[in-house]
């Protein structure tokens, strides 16, 4: 199963959520934790933040690297690349000084 971007998106605004509900919450004395707890409390949301965020920016690296992919793929097919002529086939006029040999 794939995660979708959009759902993490909803997980990085869920912990953005949890973070403000908890600190409104201890604001009014109505939840405290032990400082320790809540450390590692606040530290945990934190770095799966973190970490949420930086694979929802690979997805979206990977995303936009396929993309470009297909575009050129397509663009190929579209458009073939021209073939190159054999430089001997070619008038010595229109040939280049390195590959007759030079001068």
């Amino acid at each position: 199963m794939k995660v979708s971007r959009k759902a993490l998106l909803i997980v990085t605004a869920a912990l953005g959520g949890l973070l403000i509900l908890y600190s409104v919450l201890r604001h009014f004395n109505i939840v405290a934790l032990p400082e320790k707890w809540e450390k590692y409390l606040m530290d945990g949301v934190i770095f799966a933040a973190l970490a949420v965020f930086m694979y929802n920016r690979k997805l979206a690296r990977d995303e936009r690297k396929a993309r470009e992919a297909a575009e050129r793929a397509a663009e190929e097919e579209r458009n073939p690349p021209p073939e190159e002529e054999d430089p001997v086939s070619k008038p010595h006029w229109e040939r280049s000084g390195s590959e007759d040999g030079g001068d």
